[in-house]
């Protein structure tokens, strides 16, 4: 049986393991996907060496380790390279290379939500690996109006009035529709797009908020963490597994896992 891994700090809660192992079942395929969670960079070496050793047949990488597992490879993938963070470690011939699958999570996300972005004023949140992926993804489908915000001078955002449509795609860890008021009264009084990378849940009182007005204006990360998900799956494999699995079967177990 072959291990995989999803590397990452404070990830309990993450719904990568149902997602892999899910396909790993369904598709009969000997192999496994759990949690290793390390609370210190210097345990980095130690995931490298445990690839090296075939302990680990390959990993994923999550919040904050995308940019410190960068340095230790020497291999990476377009994407990856020009992004300069990866999500996805694949071991084959003795080669460790670095993968960034969450540009193309991203843009399948879009397609799968029918999002249209053509003409519309872009303000990205967060200028991590994730943002830089955002990025990435945006500039293959064209050119686009792109403002980035930090928490810092996030509420710059709530000063912008102007007629054009705003989307706004969150990249951060924070829920800045479940913590700031102030952010959340100027996304839900307006014809504003948000598209959180997090698919962690909004709190009840919030939803209901949206669910009376403004639920189509608000997509969270679960379709992008799906799509990330299969691509670096047909990477470990050499194979284009993805193509085989049925979407609507995983979807629908996945919301019955995390009662959605």
């Amino acid at each position: 049986m072959k291990n995989f891994y999803v590397i990452g700090k404070n990830i309990q809660s993450s719904l990568s393991p149902f997602i892999h192992n899910y396909v790993f079942q369904s598709s009969n395929i000997d192999a496994n996907y759990t949690i290793k969670e390390i609370n210190d960079s210097n345990r980095v070496f130690d995931i490298i060496e445990q690839i090296k050793n075939g302990i680990i047949a390959g990993v994923n990488i999550t919040n904050p380790y995308k940019k410190i597992f960068f340095s230790y490879l020497s291999s990476f993938d377009d994407p990856g390279k020009e992004i300069g963070a990866i999500n996805c470690i694949n071991y084959n011939s003795g080669k460790i290379s670095g993968h960034n699958t969450d540009w193309y999570g991203f843009l399948k996300m879009l397609e799968s939500n029918n999002i249209k972005l053509k003409n519309k004023k872009i303000k990205i949140i967060g200028s991590g690996g994730g943002a830089k992926a955002v990025i990435y993804a945006l500039n293959l489908k064209g050119s686009y109006q792109i403002e980035i915000y930090n928490r810092q001078n996030i509420h710059n955002i709530i000063r912008d009035f102007s007629n054009k449509e705003i989307v706004i795609i969150n990249c951060t860890p924070y829920h800045f529709l479940n913590n700031d008021k102030a952010i959340f009264d100027y996304f839900i009084s307006r014809k504003i797009l948000w598209i959180d990378l997090l698919y962690t849940k909004l709190s009840t009182n919030i939803v209901e908020k949206m669910n009376q007005n403004h639920k189509e204006f608000y997509i969270n990360g679960i379709d992008m963490l799906i799509y990330q998900a299969l691509a670096s799956i047909d990477i470990w494999f050499s194979k284009n597994i993805s193509k085989n699995v049925d979407l609507y079967g995983l979807k629908s177990a996945l919301k019955k896992e995390i009662n959605a």
